[in-house]
């Protein structure tokens, strides 16, 4: 599939083409085993609005580019595309090492790979839900909420809170998008 992307006055910004794997063929329990890709729940978005507008803390909004390419793969191999098919193998498959859209685990490869790099990082799980992220210390607590491929990220201390979106950035391609304005409906 090809797409082009635009910017607000018209012009192209980039092309896009994507690879979809066939995940209708998919069996559970053959190809794929885990599905479940939390989010994170209204409510505790609305709570922790509520904590940063009562502490007058910045609440950043990131966008990780192509979230689901990301995820490592266990159990999935793959026919040769059509058209790219090796006339000397043909029978060979391709074994997939990254996620691709399409297959019904890759929500759940997504989040693991998150997840994992945040908690070698520093932050805990919360046992409320499962996509709420707490970092602190003596001195500074920081919340980071997920939401498939769209995070918010606040805390008490501002360079500490960028070196997180640093961090962040230097393992994932995302796009900051400052100061939040909109997010799953509410309107900052």
């Amino acid at each position: 599939m090809c797409r082009i992307k635009h910017l607000v006055d018209g012009s192209i910004e980039h092309y896009k083409a994507c690879l979809f794997a066939r995940g209708f063929t998919q069996q559970e329990g053959i190809a794929y085993f885990e599905t479940l890709s939390p989010v994170i729940k209204q409510v505790i978005v609305r709570l922790i609005f509520s904590i940063a507008v009562s502490r007058n803390w910045k609440v950043q909004q990131l966008d990780i580019y192509n979230a689901f390419l990301n995820g490592i793969l266990i159990e999935e191999d793959m026919k040769q595309p059509l058209g790219f098919v090796n006339s000397t193998l043909p029978s060979h498959g391709c074994q997939l090492h990254k996620s691709l859209y399409g297959l019904k685990q890759v929500p759940r490869a997504w989040y693991t790979c998150l997840s994992d790099f945040l908690l070698s990082i520093g932050f805990q799980a919360s046992k409320v839900d499962t996509s709420l992220f707490i970092l602190s210390d003596d001195t500074n607590i920081f919340y980071l909420l997920v939401y498939v491929d769209d995070i918010l990220l606040t805390g008490r201390n501002s360079a500490i809170l960028h070196r997180l979106i640093q961090l962040l950035s230097s393992e994932f391609k995302l796009r900051d998008l400052s100061a939040i304005h909109y997010f799953l409906g509410i309107k900052v």
